[in-house]
């Protein structure tokens, strides 16, 4: 199921739905019970996203062949379709993990960003962010440039060969360049919104930020309603703004005790309906409990980007 969610930018949790409800596409089963699908399931799993993304509900596609769904395409026009959905090609397969040309670069940019935060050159730092921004696309800048680059910041700083002033005037050029990037991805029009902040106790914004320029590049608009904020501010926020998607950020302090039932009161007040995700380190410990409140914690940006995109299909498919 990973190689299908990284060839199809379907969600496991997606997949599963369509298979479920839909019966969409019907994979084999292993000796171990893992799913084994094959290359005609990845490429009828294609042709109904992109259907999905052009408007068509799921439940009147899925039990369509692939052949139909090519005919459909073609009828309502390729504009914005790949090109592999409209072939009789096979679908070039994409192994989880492999290189795709971007990270020698992204390596170069996150190296002369490091180096301009070590010299305090805003100007250079300013400037090599911008330069890979234009180079890469938002996941590689995000996922090979962004989080590398904050970490090695962090790291840096907590060894004592990055001084206090080096490392503020580095975030506030990032937090500035992150605003930019946030900006120039969110959709204009009538897309949903995406409430994102941190919980109570949780002052570091950066995991925040970052989520907000991920989920705004999945096609959310994104309310960033800031750091530090009680249960019920962030779901009256979500509430007035009429939300479909919250999602929060808890990185320090890593041993929160109150993180579980704050999350928990907001779940309280939100009911069971909105989706709620969760990231950092700080939540991490408490992924299983937060679980069976409903609230789902996600690992990294790659998890986030998923899920954002699996319930933009879903809205679009409602």
């Amino acid at each position: 199921m990973r190689v299908v969610v990284r060839r199809t930018g379907l969600s496991a949790s997606l997949l599963r739905a369509w298979e479920r409800r839909y019966a969409a596409v019907e994979p084999g089963r292993s000796d171990g019970g893992q799913r084994l699908y094959s290359e005609d399931d990845i490429r009828k799993l294609l042709l109904l996203k992109d259907l999905v993304d052009r408007g068509h509900n799921i439940s009147q596609v899925a039990g369509r062949d692939v052949g139909e769904l090519r005919l459909m395409l073609r009828q309502n026009g390729t504009n914005g379709v790949r090109s592999e959905t409209l072939s009789d090609e096979p679908v070039p397969s994409t192994r989880v993990g492999e290189p795709d040309g971007l990270g020698p670069r992204a390596s170069e940019f996150l190296e002369a960003c490091v180096k301009a935060a070590h010299e305090m050159d805003t100007r250079e730092l300013e400037s090599q962010l911008n330069r890979a921004a234009m180079a890469l696309d938002p996941a590689a800048l995000v996922d090979r440039v962004l989080v590398p680059l904050l970490n090695r910041i962090g790291l840096l700083w907590a060894e004592g060969e990055l001084g206090p002033a080096s490392e503020h005037v580095a975030s506030a050029v990032i937090r500035r360049f992150l605003g930019w990037l946030l900006d120039t991805l969110s959709p204009t029009g009538s897309a949903p919104i995406a409430v994102v902040g941190t919980p109570a106790g949780h002052r570091h914004e950066f995991g925040a930020l970052l989520a907000s320029v991920v989920i705004a590049g999945e096609g959310w608009q994104v309310l960033s309603i800031g750091a530090d904020l009680p249960a019920a501010e962030i779901a009256d926020a979500a509430q007035r703004k009429s939300a479909r998607l919250i999602a929060l950020s808890a990185i320090y302090p890593r041993e929160d005790p109150h993180l579980p039932g704050e999350l928990r009161s907001l779940r309280r007040i939100l009911g069971d309906e909105m989706p709620v995700l969760v990231g950092g380190p700080a939540a991490a410990p408490f992924a299983e409990l937060l679980l069976s409140d409903g609230i789902q914690f996600l690992p990294d940006m790659t998890a986030l980007r998923d899920e954002a995109r699996s319930y933009l299909v879903t809205e679009h498919a409602v």
